[in-house]
């Protein structure tokens, strides 16, 4: 069911298929990729892949950017089990204008239904909030009860 008004939606049909293959490769157990991040084309709601690695967090929590709105997708290891969790990140950069954060923020939904399988969400707006070790901590205590 369309609704017609999708002028405010996030667009992830624009570039569905990279958007979609950047998140396989994430979620592919055997696939040296471990990170993606996806942002807008300029100030349009059109989601584009902003880049992928192999460095784990530690590489994507750098290309988090201060101004943009991004969101961010990563295969971590539970230091636990071992087994792969996947982490998502919904960064607003502190330079982010209040409109396009009120915009923004409806699209937090429809970019967690299609980056399922998140073990851990984090709501980001500094580097404080996505440090590696804190974020490891989130991911060893598994989800927040409550």
């Amino acid at each position: 069911g369309s609704s017609g008004s999708s002028g405010m939606a996030a667009n992830l049909s624009r570039n569905g298929p990279a958007l979609q293959e950047a998140y396989v490769r994430v979620v592919t157990e055997k696939s040296p990729t471990d990170w993606a991040l996806f942002t807008y084309e300029g100030n349009s709601n059109d989601i584009r892949v902003a880049g992928t690695g192999e460095g784990g967090l530690e590489e994507m929590v750098e290309e988090l950017n201060s101004g943009k709105v991004m969101y961010a997708f990563c295969r971590v290891k539970d230091p636990n089990s071992g087994l792969p969790k996947f982490v998502l990140i919904n960064w607003t950069g502190e330079g982010v204008n209040d409109v396009r954060k009120g915009a923004c923020a409806s699209h937090v939904s429809t970019m967690a239904s299609f980056l399922k399988g998140a073990h851990v969400t984090i709501n980001a707006r500094a580097e404080e909030d996505v440090e590696p070790e804190c974020i490891m901590e989130k991911v060893a205590s598994g989800p927040s009860s409550g």
